[in-house]
């Protein structure tokens, strides 16, 4: 995932632009500040939706994503004053199925406590299709026959079947088993968010109309039905390439982009829904993996006329892309998955051009439009973010309820899934939630639900794998910094107009050294993150304005030969940090207002670099 900005069509998630360089401003301040007064929290942020992932009777084997007892501890997070079911799951009603117990919603409530029950029960495990021993059944065969459009010759590929994927494979094996594993944990907590729209739901029905739970268990049901399983009709296809070179080349072929966007073989991942397959290469995180595999979902395992695609032709193509945006914030944990959050890198881009950069939230009516028509947007890259902003919003955001003990109701995630409904053209006549809801919202406290306080981090810990973390103009204490882990992959940290401390900024960047953009603006820190600065060896843009730092932070800069970008207006250097700058081979923009620097020193810069930008902010004097 490339900082926090990425765009395109369906799969096609390409590089985003320089957030400092783009949008640095200031004088703001009380701007954001009067926006936190005005506008208190009016609602409850569940932030996060938790479901329930498969479990091996003996062990559990985990893609290694961070820190596995970690993001346990944060999916096990329970609502405000609700417990935790035994399964460590919240209830049902934080999936937007509400009170009511009869028809689809009853059936979907039936399909969660199946998942609640013991894992250890194989008529559980039989019935769920989960092995004896394991938490995913992998076959792995010599690939003879490839698909037209791939013309891999017999033996140069592996195929690899799961219950619901089939992936055709050259990357290397350990990669091609824990995606294998990954699609199916995606495909589970899929059919549980979206069980209205599954093409299993009628199965489900069929299995458990008769359940009576007063009477029989969970596992006592199943067991008398032996002769039942869910069982999917056809495996969905993925093409697993060994790395982003031959991923490029490979979605690049005409035959296979065929009506993609143009930045398609920038992309990091892509679904053909002409040719029903998705393409993947290994990497780092499973954002791609999860956005692609979520409009594969909704294209093929839902209830919906077959032989008809849908992402070409809707003109709500912004929640095609929104939900496979939300879907994207997937982190998996020991037993249990969790969806969206304040966390999502999606949503850190969006929060910085809300709430510093001051742009204004797009409603709906504006993203609305086909396909073909959105790929010639002039601002493709807002587009998306503010697609993805709306989703989040819809599946994320909750109202207290009035009756102590009693669950949040969900605001608009009802209303989001009738209108998905209606896109894909599935029946939910059955489902009374998704009747009672009207397919349309008012988004009027979104600009609230960006913000963010220490509270929202308590209740909603922070993951520690982020590559992306901005809580610009947010109302976090440094109390509520000391809720944030180490974050030894970010990328993109921006903590500006914040009252972090060095003794924080140094704790959550100990051991990052991939740092590329660095925003520390009118924080609380000093000199002492001069060790976080010098082991940057990629960074490019830095900003440290309106801090107390002077001459001595030059050492830190004399390290980073790879920065292009700094502001240090408002900071206490002086024209010795001018004489370090001059040296940085790849600096083209820097601002020394309202420091010590001296004019002969600013002349002296200008002459020695006329290509410079040089105080580029024009404060007034």
């Amino acid at each position: 995932m490339e900082l926090s900005n990425q765009i395109g069509g369906m799969g096609a998630r390409g590089e985003g632009t320089s957030i400092l360089t783009e949008m640095n401003s200031r004088g703001i301040l009380v701007v954001v500040f009067w926006i936190l007064w005005l506008n208190p929290r009016m609602v409850d942020a569940v932030d996060r939706t938790k479901c329930i992932l498969p479990q091996a009777v003996s062990q559990v084997i985990l893609a290694d994503r961070g820190d596995q007892d970690w993001k346990q501890k944060i999916v096990e997070k329970s609502l405000p004053n609700r417990p935790i079911t035994r399964a460590g799951v919240l209830p049902t009603d934080a999936l937007g199925i509400g009170d009511r117990s009869t028809g689809g919603d009853l059936d979907w409530h039936r399909y969660m406590a199946v998942w609640q029950a013991d894992h250890n029960d194989l008529a559980v495990r039989r019935w769920l299709g989960l092995p004896v021993q394991d938490e995913v059944q992998v076959a792995t065969r010599r690939g003879r026959v490839s698909p037209r459009f791939l013309p891999w010759m017999p033996g140069s590929f592996v195929v690899l079947q799961t219950p619901h994927f089939e992936i055709l494979s050259r990357a290397d094996a350990e990669s091609s088993q824990r995606i294998a594993r990954d699609v199916e944990r995606l495909y589970w907590v899929w059919t549980q968010m979206y069980f209205p729209m599954w093409a299993g739901r009628d199965q489900v029905a069929v299995v458990m109309d008769d359940w009576d739970p007063s009477q029989l268990s969970v596992a006592e049901h199943l067991s008398r039905q032996a002769n039942q399983r869910l069982s999917s009709q056809t495996r969905h296809r993925i093409v697993l390439l060994p790395d982003a070179k031959t991923y490029q080349l490979t979605v690049s072929n005409p035959q296979i982009a065929a009506g993609a966007s143009a930045n398609v073989a920038a992309s990091e991942g892509f679904y053909s829904d002409t040719l029903a397959t998705s393409f993947f290469y290994p990497q780092e995180n499973l954002s791609s993996l999860a956005h692609e595999i979520a409009h594969q979902l909704f294209e093929e395992a839902t209830d919906r006329p077959r032989r008809t695609r849908t992402a070409g032709t809707t003109k709500d193509f912004w929640l095609i892309e929104g939900i496979a945006g939300h879907f994207e914030s997937f982190h998996a944990g020991f037993s249990l998955a969790s969806v969206g959050g304040w966390q999502s890198d999606r949503l850190q881009y969006v929060r910085y051009q809300t709430l510093i950069a001051q742009q204004l939230i797009a409603p709906i009516e504006e993203l609305v439009g086909n396909r073909a028509a959105i790929q010639t947007h002039g601002d493709l890259s807002r587009w998306y973010s503010q697609s993805i902003l709306q989703t989040h919003y819809a599946m994320d955001t909750f109202a207290a309820s009035p009756d102590q003990g009693a669950p949040p109701k969900s605001l608009h995630r009802p209303s989001l899934l009738k209108r998905l409904a209606d896109i894909y053209r599935v029946d939910v006549s059955d489902f009374p939630t998704l009747q009672s809801a009207d397919p349309t919202w008012t988004a009027d406290r979104i600009d609230r639900f960006l913000l963010v306080d220490d509270a929202v981090i308590e209740s909603n810990p922070a993951y520690d794998d982020a590559t992306s973390l901005c809580l610009a103009g947010c109302d976090v204490t440094d109390a509520g910094w000391a809720l944030i882990p180490p974050m030894p992959r970010v990328r993109w940290f921006d903590a500006s107009r914040t009252p972090i401390s060095s003794r924080q900024t140094r704790r959550i960047l100990d051991g990052a050294d991939r740092i590329e953009q660095l925003s520390l603006e009118a924080t609380q820190i000093d000199n002492n993150v001069i060790e976080i600065v010098a082991r940057q060896k990629r960074l490019r843009e830095l900003d440290v304005s309106w801090t107390p730092i002077d001459d001595t932070f030059a050492a830190g800069l004399a390290a980073c030969p790879s920065i292009e970008t700094v502001w240090l207006t408002g900071t206490k250097v002086s024209d010795a940090t001018l004489s370090v700058l001059a040296k940085l081979p790849d600096l083209k923009t820097v601002d020394v207002q309202r420091t010590a620097v001296s004019d002969s020193g600013i002349t002296t810069l200008r002459q020695s670099h006329p290509d410079w930008e040089i105080n580029p902010l024009n404060l007034a004097p």
